[in-house]
């Protein structure tokens, strides 16, 4: 198996992990996926923006569950109006999009951050 589709399989599996914990009220899970992601990375150009889809995805598929089943237009409204944004209901949406994306991406900085770090503290150690 090729290095790109056993990273693509495991982030297949990552997201499909993220997303279960998260429906089950495990809101922080982006951050622990990112995390993963930017540790098994080996650069993180690649980790981060892989980092931030998985915590879009894993906010948004819920919304978009909901909507299809519920709609969100109407609570979407009034919790717009609650924030003072009148009764505009893409905007509380927009931003529970931004933190999941922001989630993930954190997760894999520091991840990746971790990673690169980890050399400089196994010399530090030795000596």
């Amino acid at each position: 198996m090729s290095r790109r589709l056993l990273f693509a399989t495991i982030l297949l599996i990552v997201l499909v992990l993220t997303a279960i914990a998260f429906l089950h009220g495990a809101w922080w899970a982006p951050f622990v996926a990112g995390i993963a992601v930017g540790a098994v990375s080996d650069r993180a150009r690649v980790a981060i923006p892989v980092g931030a889809a998985i915590g879009l995805l894993a906010w948004g598929a819920p919304l978009v569950y909901e909507q299809v089943q519920y709609g969100l237009g109407p609570a979407a409204s009034s919790l717009a109006a609650i924030m003072g944004f009148g009764h505009q209901g893409t905007i509380p949406l927009v931003l529970t999009l931004l933190v999941g994306t922001l989630l993930g991406l954190t997760g894999a900085w520091v991840g990746s951050v971790a990673r690169s770090w980890l050399p400089v503290l196994q010399r530090a150690t030795s000596r």
